[in-house]
C-alpha cells in the first residue's frame, strides 16, 4: 500500500470519504490522533495517479494541502 497524507478543515473529512466511497473505496482514510485535521489516505499501487488526480481537483474546490506522510504508516 502507499500512502498519502493532506491537511484540511475537519468539516470536510465527510466530505472527503463520501468522495473516496463514490470512487469504489478508491483509498482509506484515517486521522491522526495527534492532529485531527491531518487525513493520512493508504492507497493500492495501481490507483496512485487516480488518487493524486482527486487531490488536485479537491484542491481546487475546497481548501486542502498535502503534508509529509508519517515514518510508519497508520495500523
Amino acid at each position: 500500500m502507499k500512502l498519502r497524507s493532506i491537511r484540511l478543515l475537519p468539516e470536510h473529512i465527510g466530505y472527503l470519504k463520501w468522495l473516496l466511497e463514490s470512487h469504489d473505496g478508491l483509498a482509506t482514510p484515517t486521522t491522526r490522533t495527534d492532529a485531527p485535521d491531518v487525513v493520512d489516505l493508504q492507497v493500492a499501487p495501481d490507483f496512485v495517479d487516480e488518487l493524486d488526480e482527486l487531490i488536485d481537483a479537491l484542491a481546487d474546490e475546497i481548501q486542502l494541502e498535502r503534508v509529509a506522510t508519517p515514518a510508519r504508516p497508520p495500523l
